[in-house]
């Protein structure tokens, strides 16, 4: 099934008529957000010049916008009338990455268009991520992540026996760098630096296969960096099974051209089997307590 989370079709005016007001018409939306969608420049004059909200328009003109078609394999696997919990497969974007990459948000968006992610999983990374079910509720939804009040449970293999390190439970805390903060072809990585945010990930040991030398973990990350649990297993010299970025540079920038390249096409065939799934998430909302786990 292809899916298309923007398209750009040509509409005329049958009148002058604001810029503003023409895109709240055309996407049945308030002003604010046919506001939005103007000044991100995605409305345009058939020779691609940016048109303004406050531009009064008399010619046709080229909209970009969100027009996601249904996929029915992403179904909810529990619901209340506040939230919803959907499975993220693996290499797939929780939210649009661009025009050619179909994700798991315009899934949801096109069977219920008041849906919004709360958060959000990696591409390579699969398990459980909660949407609010009306706009009234993600707020809500939001505070008790903004917050920490929000206890995620990943299950992990490592390559290596961790047992040498440490053994049962313990917690490493060091200070990430996000990518928003770092150059060059591989800022998509976050780092390790004194300079970065605090960070903390507890780690418990479940078993170790000495046949394949890699030990299952049970994760719990304190904090919400972008790609913590990834970048501190590696830190320690134990990398998760299947990690294609926190690994020598040359095999990271070879996968991150593999997975560009792919993506001008359809889906993108580069897959990775990360060994990284979230399976369970815990919070209480409206004075109730959920625990919400894969089996």
């Amino acid at each position: 099934m292809h899916v298309m989370p923007f398209v750009a079709e040509v509409f005329a005016p049958t009148a002058p008529i604001k810029a503003t007001k023409f895109v709240a018409e055309i996407l049945a939306c308030n002003f604010k957000q046919a506001q939005s969608y103007i000044d991100r420049g995605r409305l345009t004059t058939l020779q691609g010049q940016k048109i303004h909200k406050a531009q009064i328009l008399n010619e046709p003109v080229r909209l970009l916008f969100f027009k996601p078609t249904s996929c029915p394999e992403f179904a909810p696997i529990f619901a209340t009338p506040h939230f919803a919990l959907y499975f993220k497969p693996k290499n797939l974007y929780s939210h649009p990455k661009n025009y050619t990459t179909h994700s798991l948000y315009e899934s949801i968006y096109a069977n219920n268009p008041q849906a919004r992610l709360i958060h959000r999983l990696d591409y390579e990374t699969s398990g459980l991520v909660l949407t609010s079910q009306a706009k009234a509720h993600e707020k809500p939804l939001r505070e008790l992540f903004s917050s920490r009040q929000v206890v995620k449970t990943y299950a992990a293999l490592v390559q290596g026996d961790l047992r040498a390190y440490a053994s049962g439970a313990f917690s490493v805390v060091l200070p990430i760098v996000e990518p928003a903060s770092i150059r060059g072809d591989l800022g998509v990585r976050s780092k390790i630096d004194k300079a970065g945010k605090f960070s903390a990930t507890t780690i418990e040991i479940q078993s170790y296969d000495p046949q394949t030398n890699q030990t299952r973990l049970k994760v719990i990350p304190l904090t919400g960096r972008t790609h913590q649990i990834r970048l501190h297993l590696s830190y320690l010299g134990y990398p998760l099974v299947g990690e294609p970025l926190y690994i020598e540079d040359m095999d990271a920038r070879a996968y991150l051209d593999a997975k560009k390249a792919d993506f001008v096409g359809e889906f993108g065939r580069h897959k990775t089997k990360l060994a990284l799934e979230a399976v369970g998430l815990s919070f209480s909302l409206y004075g109730l307590r959920y625990a919400l786990y894969l089996n």
